[in-house]
């Protein structure tokens, strides 16, 4: 009970903010039901789902309404980069930015945005089960997805405690997620980092000590390049090894526990055109023997990503939010989450098996692109 009043209240005032038609490029709205869907009407009335791989749910179209879930709306992933030990009075720039371009973030300015998205109904999910369209959110709730570039700042090492485990700064990345997680056990606390070839910048052996006990921990280590080139300004042979030889460094350290996921440096390039055939580099290649395959890409941001389940999304090109101030302007977290929280988040029905949605935004049944199975319900 005391869960779908918070989701009410979170909706209620997000219908009070201004609407915005998104940031830099429109996303279209959702006018398009699969052929014979399950109605959450017949659902609660049968035990039969449409396919074997879920349950009959047991919400009536009533109790979707009334906690506003949408499956086929949008979810934030945030890219951050380097977390400095800083306030945000420390810098000359806007709010939390320690650049111009706000890039790079101070530790007070991330703790605080961790906090905020708590408050606001969102639930930390692993960025690879998103690309796998098993979003496991609890009911009433919005998935949100953390992902941090090059590695610099991130995770900073003070040493190692007496069982060997690591002792971290408090004030970079991990110690602040550390700290959130233990005061929020319910946030489900993770994120993915994305690493160049020098890693964290602890010294190589420091780093892969780190990098196992990450994996361990709940996080995930992606691949951001060897060298952090435009991949768009690059010809085949330089993308396979750009690519290929961080894959084969992350398999010498953390064998099989890395995710196949490519953050593109410079978000380039932002599509892979059929008469640009090198970048499938990106996706397939083998370096010095080691053969690799991609499965997603991410874009350096700018806004809110598809659900994996719309005719839209491309995992080839996953957007993302750049994690900086702008006074509500230029796709900065503010205005992001204004618009999310006007009617654009993703809402979570609490089964990662089935997708559920207000039947009228797929009226003209082929705005659903892939179900990965599951069953759907509209109402």
């Amino acid at each position: 009970m005391f869960r779908r009043k918070l989701v009410s209240l979170i909706l209620i005032s997000a219908f009070c903010l201004s609407a915005f038609t998104g940031c830099n490029k429109e996303e279209p709205e959702p006018t398009d039901t699969t052929p014979e869907p399950t109605t959450a009407t017949e659902a609660t009335t049968t035990t039969e789902a449409t396919t074997t791989t879920s349950a009959a749910p047991t919400r009536t179209a009533e109790e979707y309404k009334a906690a506003g879930i949408n499956e086929l709306n949008s979810v934030p992933i945030l890219m951050y980069h380097r977390i400095y030990d800083m306030k945000n009075s420390d810098t000359e720039y806007t709010g939390g930015n320690v650049d111009k371009d706000g890039y790079n973030r101070t530790s007070e300015a991330f703790e605080a945005d961790l906090r905020s998205y708590y408050q606001m109904g969102y639930r930390m999910m692993r960025l690879t089960d998103f690309v796998d369209g098993r979003i496991d959110v609890a009911y009433g709730y919005s998935p949100i997805i953390i992902t941090f570039d090059d590695g610099i700042r991130d995770v900073v090492l003070q040493g190692w405690n007496e069982d060997g485990t690591p002792k971290f700064d408090p004030s970079c990345a991990i110690g602040i997620l550390e700290k959130i997680k233990a005061e929020f056990p319910d946030y489900n606390v993770t994120a993915t980092f994305f690493v160049n070839d020098q890693l964290f910048e602890n010294g190589e052996e420091n780093d892969r000590k780190i990098m196992k006990w990450m994996v361990d921990n709940g996080y995930d280590i992606g691949n951001h390049t060897r060298d952090h080139k435009k991949l768009g300004d690059c010809d085949a042979a330089t993308i396979e090894t750009q690519v290929g030889a961080i894959y084969k460094k992350l398999e010498d350290i953390i064998p099989g526990q890395y995710v196949n996921i490519v953050a593109l440096p410079f978000g380039s390039p932002e599509s892979m055109p059929a008469e640009k055939p090198q970048y499938q580099k990106i996706f397939d290649g083998t370096y010095e023997g080691f053969t690799y395959h991609t499965r997603a890409s991410l874009l350096c941001g700018w806004t809110r990503a598809y659900s994996p389940f719309v005719r839209d999304y491309n995992n080839t090109c996953i957007r993302r939010i750049r994690g900086y101030d702008n006074n509500g302007e230029d796709c900065d977290i503010k205005q992001n989450f204004d618009q999310l929280n006007n009617g654009k988040r993703y809402i979570s029905d609490g089964n990662p098996d089935t997708i559920v949605f207000p039947a009228s935004d797929n009226s003209s049944g082929d705005w659903l692109k892939n179900t990965f199975d599951h069953q759907t319900i509209p109402y």
